[in-house]
């Protein structure tokens, strides 16, 4: 029964904050505490350093029969120069000039489908904060009667035909998009390797990401201008596919995506497959790759490179992941080793 004060206000009882008198509140619940010795450790460490060595020589036989080759041509010699000089030396004293060369390579190895084509940079700091941040994400979903982003200067706005026009894509990410082109060609027999786009984007990137603005693309930028250092308008990207113009080309959806490391390499294009002889696969034999050389990277000691890539289960190859299984399993091997000889020869029974 409650008390009643001389005012007349009820005093309530005050509520205990101690735990209940039961082993789960106070901790005394029964536990598993295991006595961590030689003799209990070795055999796991043993365990797991045959399964971890296991795994790692399967990763490794997976990933050195994974069909790749690379072929770098940073200083490959322009085709038809009575000087015998490179694109690259060509390209440095002419900015904006274009170079061709032809570069002939041998496959050693049958390429089943599907083969990948990719373009390689090395020494190209893409992750680089200033690098990253010059760009207009609003511009890219399709918004291009705003002004661009203050991130993009001093890309923003350009002086063209006497008039100032705002820049789309804007910022130094876009005005550095990757811009050389490839023909690939199998010789003996002499016919063209077919290599087409598509596939390399997620159906997300094109519906959230990068979007065209509504209407006619040409009529939409006609007041707008390209970037400094592309060569074809925003709507000249790919003459060959309508649907892969504009924000949504799959080239520039790539090379916005930017790199983590200065080394990196991003997929370009595939091989069709459904083109006679090439249904199944690539076949080894001699091969020549017709290149159209405009992008400078010999002036800040960058290298350029192209891959052909059939990937397995594990995807391209990457000889990491397996050398990181080994590494392990021969550390845990290694330590288990030194337990069963102190538990054999040093401990007393």
């Amino acid at each position: 029964m409650s008390n009643r004060g001389g005012d007349s206000h009820l005093i309530m009882p005050t509520k205990s904050r101690r735990p209940t008198e039961s082993a789960f509140y106070q901790q005394n619940l029964a536990v598993w505490t295991p006595t961590i010795t030689a003799k209990t450790l070795w055999p796991i460490l043993v365990t797991g350093g045959i399964v971890f060595l296991a795994i790692g020589a399967g990763l490794q036989h997976v990933a050195s029969n994974t069909p790749e080759f690379t072929l770098e041509y940073t200083h490959c010699l322009a085709y038809g120069d009575a000087s015998g000089r490179s694109c690259a030396e060509i390209i440095n004293r002419n900015p904006g000039a274009v170079c061709k060369c032809v570069v002939n390579f041998t496959l050693d190895q049958y390429f089943p489908r599907d083969v990948y084509f990719y373009y390689a940079l090395e020494n190209f700091h893409q992750n680089h904060r200033q690098f990253v941040i010059s760009r207009d994400d609003g511009q890219l979903r399709g918004d291009v009667l705003k002004a661009p982003s203050p991130r993009c200067h001093p890309l923003d706005y350009v002086r063209r035909d006497n008039r100032t026009l705002p820049v789309a894509p804007c910022g130094l990410i876009a005005n550095a998009i990757f811009n050389d082109t490839f023909d690939l060609y199998q010789r003996a027999p002499d016919r063209r390797v077919p290599l087409v786009g598509g596939g390399s984007v997620w159906d997300h990137e094109r519906e959230l990401k990068f979007r065209n603005p509504p209407g006619d693309l040409r009529e939409a930028l006609q007041n707008i201008s390209r970037p400094p250092a592309w060569s074809r308008e925003l709507w000249e990207l790919d003459p060959a596919n309508p649907d892969n113009n504009g924000f949504q080309n799959e080239d520039l959806i790539n090379w916005m995506r930017s790199a983590a490391l200065p080394n990196f390499r991003k997929r370009h294009r595939r091989v069709d497959h459904s083109v006679a002889p090439f249904e199944a696969g690539l076949p080894d034999g001699h091969y020549t790759l017709h290149i159209r050389y405009t992008y400078p990277v010999a002036s800040f000691g960058g290298r350029k490179a192209v891959a052909l890539i059939s990937p397995s289960w594990m995807g391209a190859r990457n000889p990491f992941t397996g050398y990181l299984f080994l590494g392990v399993g021969t550390l845990q091997l290694i330590l288990g080793c030194i337990l069963f000889v102190v538990h054999f020869f040093f401990t007393k029974n």
